[in-house]
């Protein structure tokens, strides 16, 4: 018998008031993999020790920070609110989906039309997303690009191959006529969001909005980001994605790293026949966790495969 244990790292907050902010699955994790007969534990969330390297038998779950080494998942939304990372890297561009092999063949049709038209059902039709939207509709001419601004952060700063400034000054330079639908991020507005705002009011085809993501994107031609969860939100409804940053979803997008990039990138998104249904599928079911499965027996095997004992961590599968 050893003591080994599986500690959940969190930051701060989601540890207040009894864990009360901490991630709904989270807590199911926790509890499924105690019933089985692991030791857990809540941890406050210290990057540097996790860093240092793995102590004993210990498996180290950490919410939304890549920690680079064995016996540790990092874990965190993927993009929508049913579905998790248990990743041995990171998360979005961090994560090992990066550099894992897309292959459309090797995912049945018929089974990802349904996947997709479950999305759709839970997601689109209700208009929601992982951020609060506008209840209000509003209605956009068609054939626009939506655009969305995410402001400076730390992940940001790291994907991004340019500024958002440069980004819009490139896509401003080449629309083909097409109106620009610009929306600022609802939770993540600074300085660097004002000043592009300010350059964009009164420009000639451009308009700025607070409108739901999903009026915005109904009858857009493409999605433009750094590196946004729009870009997946756009597949659900059939609109191809532009990042202008690092994004683990390259595998169904189209990347500018540099501003001349942008008008073959506006081509070749609105021309390629993109296996959306498909992607969605292997990137949100078969690269990360589904809430709404039965999730514990792939958890463990996530946990195997980060070289950890599941028979040591006391669990009786």
């Amino acid at each position: 018998m050893t003591d080994a244990r599986i500690r959940l790292h969190l930051p701060a907050h989601m540890l207040d008031n009894g864990a009360a902010r901490m991630p709904q699955f989270y807590r199911r994790a926790l509890e499924g993999l105690a019933g089985l007969g692991a030791r857990v534990e809540l941890c406050h969330r210290d990057i540097d020790r996790l860093r240092a390297g793995p102590e004993g038998g210990h498996l180290d779950l950490v919410h939304a920070a890549a920690v680079g080494r064995g016996q540790a998942l990092t874990l965190g939304t993927a993009y929508l609110d049913r579905f998790f990372y248990a990743d041995p890297e990171g998360i979005f561009f961090e994560s090992s989906t990066m550099r894992a092999r897309f292959r459309p063949d090797m995912v049945p049709e018929d089974r990802a039309a349904d996947f997709l038209a479950d999305l759709r059902a839970q997601y689109v039709r209700p208009r929601r997303s992982r951020h609060v939207q506008p209840e209000a509709q509003a209605a956009f001419p068609g054939g626009h690009i939506a655009l969305f601004l995410q402001d400076l952060s730390d992940p940001v700063e790291r994907a991004r191959h340019m500024t958002a400034a440069e980004m819009v000054d490139a896509v401003l330079a080449h629309r083909n006529g097409r109106m620009l639908v610009v929306k600022p991020h609802p939770r993540n507005s600074g300085p660097e969001t004002e000043a592009i705002l300010r350059r964009l009011t009164g420009v000639a085809g451009v308009q700025i909005t607070g409108a739901n993501l999903h009026d915005i994107l109904a009858g857009a031609a493409v999605s433009v980001s750094i590196s946004s969860s729009v870009g997946l939100e756009g597949m659900l409804h059939g609109v191809p994605a532009v990042f202008f940053g690092q994004s683990e979803l390259h595998h169904c997008a189209v990347t500018v790293k540099r501003a001349g990039d942008w008008p073959a990138a506006l081509d070749n998104a609105m021309t390629t026949r993109w296996p959306f249904a498909q992607f969605l599928l292997w990137f949100l079911r078969r690269r990360n966790i589904d809430a709404r499965r039965p999730f514990l027996p792939k958890l463990i095997g996530r946990i195997r495969a980060a070289g950890c004992d599941p028979v040591a961590l006391g669990i009786r599968a």
